[in-house]
């Protein structure tokens, strides 16, 4: 396929955190929907990448090893996905293990207090998954019949200042590009329309790679603003479909990065 036919999901999530699907068939349905190029990029980690790539080198899929972290920035949430073309093994795989590490007890904490409340919440039911979070306390709620769907878990009990939301340490954006970029990967501030667009430049400043310009979070008239933003600054753009196999995803192949854009990345990405 030539190289500006190529497209590639730069965003994609499995059950090694919060997804729905596996990374052996996050890969394999990737390449399904005609992707030449993906990345997995669960939350607080890169376990998940050995079985997706391992998937992908079967059907010929490019497979890149992601991570998203919630970072801090001037005293706002951020979302960062640093990319790699293997799995970093230095101070950023230290820092994904110490998220990762913080992840159970928060969880229980926020079970904790939904029992408290005199919600049948199991334990097991989120602690049994590999790095518990809020999605996966927001599912136990579903299943348990508190709520009809997770956005409702999320709206009533689950974000800041909701009874059963607990707060997390989040490192500063800047410590987390520097980290990654000793690891030999780049950074991107994911879905800049939802958190984080009005820290742009001073990420940049702070060292940030890319902008994440095409997401379902942004339309084209948004997806245009922020390639010209990423422009200003001397960002690359990224983009994917932040896919969780969730049932209101939309479909793989659908979001996607490619041409110009995609080999500005590709060529910029450490061997």
């Amino acid at each position: 396929m030539p190289e500006a036919a190529l497209r590639a999901d730069l965003h994609l999530h499995s059950t090694a955190s919060d997804g729905l699907m596996p990374p052996a068939d996050v890969a394999l349905a990737a390449s399904s929907a005609g992707l030449a190029v993906a990345a997995l990029t669960d939350h607080d980690t890169c376990a998940g990448f050995p079985d997706f790539a391992a998937a992908a080198a079967r059907c010929g899929l490019v497979a890149l090893c992601g991570a998203e972290v919630a970072a801090e920035q001037a005293g706002e949430e951020v979302h960062l996905l640093a990319y790699f073309r293997r799995p970093p093994a230095g101070g950023y795989r230290a820092l994904l293990e110490q998220l990762a590490a913080a992840r159970p007890a928060r969880a229980l904490e926020m079970v904790r207090r939904l029992r408290a409340m005199g919600y049948p919440i199991e334990a097991d039911a989120v602690l049994g998954r590999p790095r518990p979070g809020r999605p996966h306390v927001a599912r136990a709620l579903v299943a348990a019949g508190v709520v009809e769907d997770p956005t409702e878990a999320f709206r009533r009990f689950l974000t800041p200042g909701a009874p059963a939301y607990v707060p997390r340490w989040r490192p500063l954006a800047a410590d987390v590009i520097a980290l990654a970029h000793g690891d030999g990967g780049l950074v991107a501030l994911a879905h800049p329309r939802r958190s984080g667009g009005d820290r742009v430049e001073e990420l940049a400043a702070a060292g940030l790679d890319a902008l994440e310009v095409v997401h379902p979070s942004a339309d084209r008239s948004a997806q245009a603003e922020l390639a010209a933003q990423a422009a200003e600054f001397g960002l690359l753009a990224t983009g994917g479909s932040d896919f969780h196999a969730k049932d209101d995803d939309p479909p793989l192949g659908r979001w996607w990065l490619g041409g110009a854009a995609l080999a500005r990345f590709l060529a910029r990405l450490p061997a």
